[in-house]
């Protein structure tokens, strides 16, 4: 029985990776350099997120967790990296011991210790991709480079916004994104562009952009669970709106493998309640104005049309109480 109920939020404003810069907002093409390349983040909420990714990898394993199997030295070369990442960065909390090809890999926040043989996939649980994963909170997605375009061949997505690892993997990087009304503010077509970008990327020279949504109280909307969050969406009203729905953003990054030259997608998803966005009273301001400005086909494309209305409302009445108490205290 698949269960599924937004358990966390983001607490640290000060790492929160907010999306807007203007109070108008149409797809750009915002991709720049990483200045960390390192992509292990340790959040607040670490151990509730991955505890439930794990949670939800275990309810639906095929449709949360793809591979071909073909993939394995490039799933090998995926755990060596994140692993060493891992314990580079944070040391106290990660350990990696390697005795030959024999590994032990020690997470001191969940206080587990693996020790398994390096390239025998037999001595994990799982394969060497998912066992890795499921130590990080953020989703993993390999891209194999050919015929100058990417190919989903790896997955492990828990925090889906209308995607899946069972539905997508196998497609193009333009199949995947075949549906989005992608065109920059010039009338480019950014698909092509950034498929193009990515075909530049060279190892140890990772990028990023920033991608955002709205999501209903879930954690994520894949394809196979739409029977269960769609009728959700029609109980979104202008009053539980502040709690109940939340500002998703996305902090994709971009890593070419030295090894295999494929694209490794890190999805850092992290969640705020719009009632939340008054901590920071610009963030408030600037989400309200974007919020009210948004195109139709993009709400219908990110699946907000349902409870967009609703969410703006919301945010309506909490600026007119606003300025109402500043006019008070005038």
């Amino acid at each position: 029985m698949f269960t599924q109920n937004l358990e966390f939020k983001t607490t640290d404003l000060d790492t929160f990776p907010f999306p807007f810069r203007t109070g108008n907002y149409r797809y750009s093409n915002d991709l720049r350099k990483l200045e960390n390349v390192n992509l292990v983040t340790i959040t607040p909420e670490y151990e509730l997120q991955v505890r439930t990714k794990r949670r939800l990898l275990d309810e639906q394993p095929e449709v949360r967790y793809q591979s071909f199997p073909h993939t394995m030295e490039m799933q090998w070369e995926f755990l060596e990296m994140v692993f060493s990442m891992a314990v580079e960065k944070y040391p106290e909390h990660f350990e990696l011991v390697k005795n030959g090809d024999e590994w032990t890999f020690k997470n001191n926040i969940l206080k587990e210790s693996d020790t398994f043989t390096f390239g025998d996939a037999s001595t994990l649980p799982y394969e060497p991709y998912n066992f890795a994963g499921r130590h990080f909170h953020q989703d993993f997605v390999l891209m194999v480079n050919r015929d100058d375009n990417f190919y989903l061949e790896v997955g492990q997505v828990s925090y889906a916004a209308l995607f899946s690892a069972h539905w997508n993997t196998g497609m193009s990087f333009d199949e995947i994104h075949g549906p989005v009304p992608f065109v920059s503010k010039n009338g480019d077509n950014l698909v092509d562009r950034i498929r193009k970008f990515l075909l530049g990327i060279n190892p140890g020279e990772p990028w990023t952009r920033i991608n955002w949504n709205l999501m209903a109280n879930r954690w994520d909307v894949n394809y196979e669970t739409m029977d269960v969050w769609e009728p959700e969406r029609s109980l979104i009203t202008a009053e539980n709106a502040g709690k109940l729905v939340r500002l998703r953003v996305e902090e994709q990054k971009f890593y070419r493998m030295s090894r295999s030259n494929a694209i490794l997608f890190v999805l850092n998803t992290q969640f705020l309640p719009l009632e939340d966005l008054k901590l920071r009273q610009e963030w408030f301001d600037l989400t309200y104005s974007v919020l009210s400005d948004i195109p139709e086909p993009m709400a219908e494309y990110k699946g907000i049309a349902p409870y967009l209305a609703q969410s703006v409302a919301f945010l309506r009445r909490e600026d007119e109480q606003l300025k109402k108490q500043q006019q008070e205290e005038a």
